[in-house]
């Protein structure tokens, strides 16, 4: 991408690797556990002519600091990493958003901050009100990575996404790029905790989030459940839904995603 400003950002002890691209009113966005900014950044590309769009590696992930402090995978101090990015940038105010844990830390902010928040982008939502049911799968993924490495975990994955869901080899390198940009033992330790969130007793405390908000979700995929986004956008007082045909459209069409929240935004 042209005209791009990468930085690292001091937040909680740790160096964050943030790049901003684009130009107008800013959007941060917070990835999804084993993912990076990079995966944001072809997401939200078509936006940049309208939106200055602000991505960056969550805690542990990618160019930022590891982390194998399980403590450090705290929720309320992964959302104040976001604080830290605006106030860096100068930013008081944004368009926030994030995917999967992402959304987790996103919400968070948002009720920490809300009048920092413009609107709210809330992509897959996984970790809520309740255990997430695939956490035994997921912890025993850290588990692997932890004892043999990530290069082991990507070779299984693949061959699953090849064998059982009939993923093309393009889609499989995709997944492995970004998952193979973590190190081990910062990505194990993500695994085996962040899956254990549960960041509200119930959605009632959303509420209280007033801006309009999107809620992009899925169907069948029990890690991000379809029924989850459709509490979320309940529970916020100004939500739309908007549903993609199955996770592999964040891979195969990652654009898909932007142009859901280009229109919302719009509109809004």
């Amino acid at each position: 991408m042209n005209n791009t400003e990468f930085l690292y950002v001091d937040s909680d002890g740790l160096k964050l690797a943030v790049e901003v691209f684009g130009q107008g009113q800013p959007l941060i966005f917070a990835h999804g556990l084993t993912g990076e900014r990079h995966g944001t950044q072809r997401q939200f590309a078509s936006l940049a002519d309208r939106y200055r769009i602000i991505t960056f590696d969550q805690r542990g992930h990618g160019q930022s600091t590891p982390v194998t402090d399980p403590a450090l995978y705290d929720f309320r101090r992964m959302a104040e990493d976001i604080t830290a990015i605006l106030d860096a940038l100068g930013v008081e105010r944004a368009i926030v958003g994030g995917e999967s844990m992402g959304a987790s830390t996103a919400l968070t902010f948002a009720l920490a901050h809300p009048e920092r928040v413009e609107r709210l982008l809330i992509t897959a939502p996984s970790l809520m009100d309740k255990p997430n049911d695939q956490r035994e799968d997921i912890w025993a993924a850290g588990d692997l990575v932890e004892k043999e490495g990530i290069d082991v975990w990507l070779a299984r994955s693949a061959e699953v996404q090849r064998t059982e869901l009939g993923w093309s080899e393009e889609v499989i390198e995709t997944i492995a790029g970004f998952r193979g940009s973590h190190d081990d033992a910062s990505i194990a330790t993500a695994l085996k905790t962040v899956i254990d969130w549960v960041i509200l007793p119930d959605l009632t405390p959303l509420a209280a989030l007033e801006m309009p908000a999107c809620v992009i979700g899925w169907p069948n995929d029990p890690l991000h459940p379809e029924a989850l986004a459709r509490r979320v956008a309940d529970a916020l007082p100004d939500a739309r839904l908007e549903m993609l045909s199955s996770i592999l459209d964040l891979f195969s069409r990652p654009e898909a995603v932007g142009e859901i929240y280009g229109r919302f935004l719009e509109e809004a």
